[in-house]
């Protein structure tokens, strides 16, 4: 197991602190003067699941990002139970920082059922596809860029999901045909085998540039200068449980930008191309004139 992936272990990691409340560690080198949204993402359902019966697994999740998070500072995770019957539940979750709401989440669980299914439908081709061992890992793309897309402290740094990027305008690839960031993801060394550890690694995840694709059409990223950027709202399902000690593959693609917000889509599909996860984010866009 790589440091970076025990790093996140750690971070998605949560202590209790008494009933229905959880501490988790601040954010540090996230590149950015707040919190790096997937951090709340990854913590709030890692709070959530911790925080549920065993048998219950999550399927979906809706969060607000209120307001910017402190580094550095501690963050207060409170879980609500808002329903819980024989087959699903549903928490909220709220994230604070010196007594202000930073985050909110939503979040629904249900158990194992068996009955028809439509996996026929959801699957895709990936044999086209470069495989991940044949791309140069994330960190190794951006030390050759100059300058850099990205603030150094993100770029540069060893993460724990292992990226190898396929499209995006620092990539061999360019952008997808549907103008998007696309990806294969992993944990960056092997983590153990829990289901909802790697849910909320997923959480995590899923943050990580799927913003920059309402950004691509205007040749800017988050890093750019003058560029207000936050993320508004961040929606995610899993159709099935999700092993990220293998390689999956993350389709991106902007959907619009209106009204100085922006919305995009992602998809992620198992190595024999299953569709295990969606999610989508929406984004306030402001440039300084």
């Amino acid at each position: 197991m790589s440091q970076a992936l025990t790093d996140l272990i750690s971070l998605l990691t949560l202590e209790c602190s008494g009933e229905h409340r959880f501490i988790g560690k601040g954010s540090t080198g996230d590149g950015a003067a707040a919190t790096y949204g997937g951090h709340f993402l990854g913590q709030a359902i890692s709070a959530a699941l911790h925080d549920s019966d065993a048998t219950f697994m999550l399927h979906s999740m809706h969060g607000y990002f209120l307001r910017g998070g402190v580094p550095n500072q501690p963050i207060v995770y409170d879980v609500q139970t808002i329903r819980e019957g024989r087959s699903f539940c549903t928490k909220r979750v709220i994230a604070s920082q010196e007594n202000q709401i930073n985050f909110e989440l939503l979040a629904s669980f249900n158990k194992k059922e068996s009955g028809k299914n439509f996996e026929s439908i959801a699957t895709t081709d990936l044999s086209h596809i470069t495989l991940p061992e044949n791309i140069e890992p994330y960190r190794d793309i951006m030390a050759k860029l100059d300058p850099l897309p990205l603030p150094e402290e993100w770029a540069l740094r060893e993460h724990g999901i292992d990226v190898r990027i396929v499209n995006a305008p620092w990539a061999s690839g360019g952008l997808s045909q549907q103008g998007g960031i696309n990806m294969w993801i992993k944990a960056n060394g092997l983590a153990p085998p829990a289901p909802k550890l790697h849910a909320a690694m997923l959480a995590y995840q899923s943050d990580e540039s799927i913003a920059d694709n309402v950004l691509l059409p205007f040749n800017l990223t988050w890093g750019s200068p003058d560029l207000f950027f936050v993320s508004l709202d961040h929606a995610l399902w899993l159709h099935s449980p999700i092993n990220l000690n293998e390689w999956h593959f993350v389709e991106q693609k902007p959907i619009t930008v209106q009204n100085n917000r922006g919305l995009a889509a992602a998809k992620v599909w198992s190595p024999s191309g299953l569709l295990v996860a969606s999610f989508t984010q929406e984004v306030l866009m402001r440039e300084s004139p």
